[in-house]
This record gives C-alpha cells, structure tokens and sequence, in this order.
C-alpha cells in the first residue's frame, strides 16, 4: 500500500533521536501501523497478522528477534528514514515516489482495491463513487487513487479503517476505499455490509529500509528463502485467503 509522508510529520521526526544498534541486542526493530487486519492488528492484546509473522520468519532467518514498534501510519516510513526502526512492514507498498526516500527489500504481496458499502445503499464503481462521501485511511495508496481516479468524490480521511468503517455504518459515509482483503474482514464481522473488487493496485508490498542500509542484502536474502521453500505461500494461504 503506497503510504507517503508529509512534510510537517519528517520534519518533526527529524528530532527524534535514532535508536540504539538493535544487532547488539539480537533484534531486528520493525515499524508498523497495527490497526490493518489481517497485515497487523491487535488480537485479545496481541499483535498478530500476516506482516508480523513474516517480519519474525525473517527475523528467524538471521538469527534474530523481531521487535514491532507501533504508530500511526504516517510515520512508519519517517521512523525508518530517521533509523529509529531498522525496517518497517507494514502493508507497505514500495514506489518509485518512496525509493527516494527508502529502499525496498524484494516484493512479496500485490494489493487490490476494494470499496465497502452498506447492502441496503450499495455503491460498487467508480462512477458511482464519484457522488458520494467516501473514507479512505490518510496517507494511504487508496487516497491517492481516489484523488487521481475519481476526484469528484467527496473524500473523507481518516487515521485509520476501523474508524472509517465505523462511519460508515453510521451512516456519514457512503463507502470506505481499502484494500480488498482488509475489506473481506470487515464484511465479514459486519454482516450488513458489503464489498466489490474495484481495481488493481499495480503495486507491490514489501519491507522499507533507510537508503543504503546494511540490512537489504540481509532481509533479501532471508525473504527470497522464505519465497523459495513455500513459507510465504503458507503465510497467505493462512491470512489472506477467504
């Protein structure tokens, strides 16, 4: 999911000081938005997800703990460029705009769009979603296709889905834009509402790092092997399929 940062949040991070060399402690630190089921989010208090489980097999690969430092979604990215974090994974998607800023490790999951809707006042395309009020996570891949494929619609943006759903059945949103796993979740908790495939995102999800950090080669080489002996597959099969 392609999340990018604003210029007033780098620059506040820009005063929080890089963490310690977490190699020394035998952890490898991961910044994540834990409130995007099933990537990460909080389970009876837990922090469980297809995300966190790859970040502790790739961790495991190198012989290290995988520690999750969890905050807003807008900076998860900004944690990395300052080298609070040695990585993040979080549903992220890794672009061109973003590879100025970071580098990627190897790609390993491609999103979908999706939109949710109520059932008794569906909205399933584009057109459709141009007049209405729809909500969307701030700062994610879905805001900036909205604004770029139906900028008509009256966007609504929130700091995270779980307060975008919940506007929604409230009534003060028509549809929410997310990614279309996330919105087979959702459907599935809320049994009055509904959701259609809208688009493909044409990107990929993958780890972000500090520009030319030590750990590409690393995590690369750990989710390649991960890739290769169906570890991965198992992961999917296990959190992403209905």
């Amino acid at each position: 999911m392609k999340r990018y940062i604003y210029i007033l949040l780098s620059v506040a991070f820009a005063l929080i000081p890089g963490c310690k060399e977490n190699s020394e402690k035998n952890e490898i630190k991961f910044a994540v938005c834990a409130d995007y089921p099933p990537f990460e989010y909080y389970d009876n208090g837990k922090m469980v997800g297809f995300d966190i489980e790859l970040a502790i097999a790739v961790a495991h690969k190198l012989g290290m703990k995988a520690v999750f430092d969890d905050m807003q979604l807008p900076a998860v990215l900004v944690s990395v460029q300052n080298g609070h974090v040695e990585a993040a994974i979080s549903a992220l998607a890794a672009t061109e705009e973003r590879e100025k800023n970071c580098c990627f490790s190897v790609k390993y999951y491609s999103e979908n769009f999706a939109i949710i809707y109520r059932k008794e006042q569906p909205i399933t395309t584009p057109e459709q979603m141009a007049n209405a009020k729809i909500a969307c996570q701030l700062g994610s891949t879905m805001e900036i296709w909205m604004k770029k494929n139906v900028p008509s619609a009256s966007l609504v943006l929130v700091d995270n889905n779980n307060l975008a759903v919940e506007s929604l059945k409230a009534g003060i949103v028509g549809g929410v834009f997310i990614d279309e796993i996330q919105a087979s979740v959702f459907c599935k908790k809320n049994p009055n509402l509904a959701y259609v495939h809208i688009a493909a995102s044409g990107e990929w999800y993958a780890i972000a790092m500090k520009k030319e950090s030590k750990w590409k080669e690393k995590i690369d080489k750990a989710l390649k092997e991960l890739i290769s002996s169906g570890e991965v597959e198992k992961l999917k099969k296990k959190w992403l399929v209905e």
